[in-house]
């Protein structure tokens, strides 16, 4: 990972040292190839931390108001979408080693406390997972719309050329450990559902895509 933040890191004072404060078209599309290399071989060697919903605010919601049955209902409805992307992932992801936490863990992940987050196993138990995260580097992963505020274009000191980089329906998504959206032409989204309720096969189909995607970016970029 180091290495390939030296590459990225000797481009941006290569234009800026000079004064040069904004990049031209060239520049910004040499800059995001450069990023988007880096970003892939260091997923390459890493391990992908996979976001679970949970739909626990919802849920409360409706046993607040007495709605047992139907909290119930979206309970259940998650455990088995939740199992359907583990097993789509066991299945079907070979790019990199993958772990999977509730996005009720989600503010633990943002603040690097790791040994406190509670990793799954296949039947969404916690589990121990024998990972020095001191050594480590890890990338994240999550179902849902694009954050276009937040992404690695971000750390372009000066940012002002305009790009879209931003996916407005429900994707499977790869963020660094920042929380930031990677960019193009990095492969960072697989088009998918956000519905409680969706086939394994939906699923299954999305995680495949984006395991394509990246051997296929990454083996282009060797």
């Amino acid at each position: 990972m180091f290495k390939f933040w030296i590459i990225t890191t000797t481009l941006l004072f290569s234009i800026f040292a000079f004064g040069q404060d904004t990049l031209s078209s060239k520049e910004f599309r040499v800059l995001r190839q450069q990023m988007a290399k880096d970003d892939i071989k260091a997923l390459k060697n890493s391990i992908l931390l996979v976001q679970l919903k949970t739909k626990q605010n919802t849920i409360d919601a409706y046993l607040k108001r007495g709605n047992t049955k139907k909290a119930e209902k979206i309970k259940k409805l998650m455990e088995q979408d939740n199992k359907n992307i583990i097993k789509g992932f066991k299945e079907y992801f070979t790019f990199c080693p993958v772990y999977f936490y509730y996005s009720t863990d989600m503010k633990k992940v943002k603040n690097k406390q790791l040994s406190d987050v509670h990793f799954l196993d296949d039947s969404l138990n916690v589990k121990k997972i024998n990972v020095n995260f001191d050594s480590t580097n890890y990338y994240l992963a999550n179902i849902g719309t694009s954050d276009y505020r937040n992404t690695t274009l971000n750390n372009i000191p000066n940012f002002k050329i305009k790009y879209n980089n931003y996916v407005d329906f429900e994707a499977l998504l790869i963020k660094n450990k920042d929380f930031q959206q990677l960019s193009a032409p990095f492969p960072y989204y697989a088009k998918t559902h956000e519905k409680i309720k969706v086939s394994d096969v939906k699923r299954w189909e999305t995680i495949k895509k984006m395991n394509t995607r990246l051997h296929n970016f990454y083996n282009s970029n060797r």
